[in-house]
């Protein structure tokens, strides 16, 4: 299921550096994460689910699904479509430059902001009668 040579090329070219990778002999799990001076990225994959989230590089952060920072960028409401993989790897490289935006150390106290109210409407939507 791993196959994530053009996402990751394209990251080291961006300054990105891997610090941290495990992979389990069971199940293809595995998680990889990368780093540069604004933000962390993570890419996992559990009971052959694929993830991608992003941290700002500080201690004590929250990792949050990309899926949440697309939303921001594209004023999505809808917060509970499934959104495949390959889709995800593309928003990365397509709106890399607004995802720095949105994570640099001026922006990213607003930006965390929006991630937490997201996360929130994300849980409503999903869960509609769990209030």
């Amino acid at each position: 299921m791993k196959n994530n040579g053009i996402i990751y090329n394209f990251l080291k070219s961006n300054g990105f550096k891997l610090i941290k990778e495990d992979t389990s002999v069971f199940f293809g799990d595995y998680y990889d994460i990368f780093t540069n001076i604004c933000f962390l990225i993570k890419f996992s994959s559990s009971k052959s689910s694929e993830m991608i989230e992003i941290r700002y590089n500080q201690a004590n952060e929250n990792w949050y699904d990309l899926a949440l920072v697309k939303a921001i960028l594209y004023n999505e409401k809808k917060l509970d479509k499934i959104t495949s993989i390959e889709e995800y790897k593309n928003f990365l490289q397509t709106n890399f430059t607004n995802i720095v935006k949105l994570f640099n150390k001026n922006s990213y106290p607003a930006t965390k902001e929006k991630l937490k109210i997201l996360e929130k409407e994300r849980v409503k939507q999903m869960f509609p009668k769990m209030r």
